[in-house]
């Protein structure tokens, strides 16, 4: 498959980023990959990709780089998605970009939100339909996802966007999530749960390669403009699974015990290590669990991907 169609992907440079660049050159789409500073070797490695050095921060910047090229679709991928950090980073990254790159493209901006949007508690496979955002978020991750949600409905016209929520996205290449739970159990010689759920809650896991793949479908088809879509597995995997998955890759030889602490508890470890990581302004935890990683470890995050499995079965090659 090959078009003329161009794609700008801001935070190209990124895990997901970068997953989506090599999707959309295989296809042979003409791709524009926007970096900040580190260009990672695997992008500067893609034949036929153009880089484009800006900071979303600034407009001029993004502008000047971009040089009058208009591109047929904007895929948003920059921002910062982290459970500390300083609140400027997050309006800057995660909301005030989208006021002009959404302007940009000639057809849509396809924007990565996340689930977090419907807040951390338990869930019983609700769909995105049905599920109100959260309405007062403390955490300014989903709160300036939210806003930057907000304004593409309230600005654009349907036709113009479509919003996708991942879950927790994994997949070669991963260092975020996947990186802190094995450092974690690098020190550790217990698997911890915290809570009622004891383990069985379930973790919202998202293949890069589902993303990707449903990303490549918003750019060739116009289908679901206007709307928001859930990307998580299909199949449901517990926290404990997910850990055990971890050891399996990692530590296949040494042995874990699990326990299991009430809440109370975990909530006096994680606003200690929430309170000293942003106290020392560093940009990983201090150590784990935060306090808004613990609801995420803590809540059973079940959410329906019903509208995904109808994206994934459309067929762009029609």
């Amino acid at each position: 498959m090959s078009s003329n169609k161009s794609v700008l992907i801001t935070g190209a440079g990124g895990f997901i980023g970068l997953n989506v660049a090599k999707e959309f050159t295989n296809y042979g789409f003409n791709v524009y990959a926007m970096v900040h500073k580190h260009i990672p070797d695997e992008l500067l490695a893609i034949q036929g990709i153009k880089i484009i050095h800006a900071d979303i921060r600034n407009k001029e910047s993004v502008m000047k780089a971009l040089d009058g090229f208009i591109p047929d679709i904007v895929v948003h991928l920059a921002g910062i998605a982290s459970d500390i950090g300083k609140l400027k980073d997050f309006i800057e990254l995660n909301y005030e970009p989208i006021k002009y790159l959404a302007l940009i493209p000639k057809e849509k901006i396809i924007f990565i939100s996340t689930t977090d949007v419907y807040g951390l508690k338990d869930f019983k496979g609700e769909d995105e339909d049905s599920l109100p955002l959260i309405m007062r978020p403390i955490n300014p991750y989903p709160k300036y996802k939210i806003k930057a949600e907000k304004w593409l409905v309230r600005n654009l016209p349907t036709s113009k966007y479509v919003i996708i929520r991942p879950g927790a996205v994994y997949g070669e290449g991963d260092k975020t999530i996947e990186n802190r739970v094995v450092d974690f159990l690098k020190h550790s010689p217990f698997i911890i749960h915290f809570g009622k759920w004891k383990g069985e809650n379930r973790w919202p896991m998202t293949n890069v390669k589902t993303v990707t793949k449903a990303i490549l479908i918003l750019f060739l088809i116009n289908c679901f403009e206007g709307e928001a879509i859930n990307i998580v597995d299909e199949k449901r995997t517990t926290i404990d699974e997910y850990y055990k998955e971890i050891i399996k890759k990692y530590f296949p030889t040494k042995k874990f015990k699990t326990i299991v602490f009430p809440m109370w508890f975990g909530k006096i470890i994680g606003a200690t290590s929430s309170y000293l990581s942003n106290l020392f302004k560093l940009k990983q935890p201090i150590f784990d669990p935060t306090s808004y990683s613990l609801l995420h470890i803590s809540s059973n995050l079940d959410f329906s991907c019903e509208k995904l499995k109808k994206l994934l079965n459309e067929n762009p090659e029609k």
